[in-house]
């Protein structure tokens, strides 16, 4: 047996109000021939293509408890915030916010007369985190192959560290973060004058095996215990993604290359840093936040945060 799905129906106090609200949110119109009016008993909105409509239809009892039934939306031109945003601007009401500091989750909102549905994240923002890391990965790649031989002994943004020390330590901490994946021990610490004999080499490595170890099913999901505290397999992608992006910057700087970083996740890793990074947390691993434009670069912005003054005037 199977059926069509034909039109979701609401029951409201007044369709005519109810019916703009969700004109509004998804897109859909009224029918051209037969058009929604204040006093009418019954509001209808067709989908683009007719396939589907939603009726919203007067009755005399209010709303009392909770939906059985909800919606769970999806933005199509915005991310999952901004429709948030939008959405409250235009009347709907904030019911449960369910995000997690990794990006995941979903909003519970409310239309005007109560009726629940969920807010999730656009496709974009759902697209896998293994990919998103590896989008990095590969951007550094390209910055560490594009390092001169008079170069890798130049001083970086860490002023602890040479281009080379710096490199090493991408490497290093790739494989570091994938012996934590495996339930393994952490490799030693290689020595500060360390040589990798192909740095470039071992940095594609390091990050195919640590990409290989995120990949793997249920490690996201996973808790792990590490030096700096507990947290889910996702989270630490999120950390590791955040620190690679810096790190990429700092590389981009000392090697006077373009800082040509996917946008789109030093954005995300920005708001993902602010989430876990306090005051209480900085010493030790990252300086003050420092002074940027608001308008200025995500990743600009995402080195600012993490303790890098930014020259704007490069």
């Amino acid at each position: 047996m199977a059926v069509r799905i034909k039109s979701i129906t609401f029951d409201c106090a007044d369709p005519y109000r109810l019916a703009q609200f969700w004109l509004q949110l998804t897109g859909f119109s009224e029918d051209p021939d037969n058009g929604n009016a204040p006093d009418d008993p019954e509001a209808v909105l067709l989908s683009p293509d007719g396939s589907l409509a939603l009726l919203f239809i007067a009755v005399p009892e209010p709303k009392h408890v909770k939906n059985r039934v909800h919606l769970d939306l999806v933005p199509l031109t915005s991310r999952r915030d901004e429709e948030v945003d939008q959405l409250l601007r235009i009347g709907a009401r904030m019911v449960d916010d369910q995000r997690r500091p990794d990006g995941g989750g979903w909003v519970v909102l409310s239309d005007p007369e109560g009726n629940e549905f969920c807010i999730e994240r656009s496709d974009a923002e759902r697209a896998p985190l293994v990919e998103q890391l590896g989008r990095a990965f590969d951007a550094v790649a390209g910055l560490i192959s594009n390092i001169r031989a008079d170069q890798w002994s130049a001083p970086t943004p860490c002023t602890d560290w040479t281009v080379r020390q710096l490199v090493n330590h991408l490497i290093g901490m790739n494989r570091v973060f994938a012996a934590l994946l495996a339930d393994q021990p952490p490799p030693p610490r290689p020595a500060a004058d360390h040589v990798e004999d192909d740095p470039v080499g071992a940095y594609r490595d390091s990050a195919a095996a640590l990409q290989a170890a995120f990949g793997r099913p249920g490690v996201l999901e996973r808790t792990y215990r590490g030096p700096l505290g507990t947290a889910t397999g996702a989270e630490r992608l999120q950390i590791r993604l955040y620190d690679l992006l810096a790190h990429g910057w700092d590389l981009a700087q000392a090697t006077e290359q373009p800082a040509d970083l996917p946008d789109d996740l030093a954005e995300q890793s920005l708001a993902f840093a602010r989430t876990q990074l306090t005051e209480q947390a900085r010493p030790g691993r990252f300086g003050p936040a420092q002074i940027v434009a608001e308008q200025a670069p995500a990743i600009e912005r995402l080195v600012a945060f993490l303790g890098r003054p930014v020259n704007t005037g490069r």
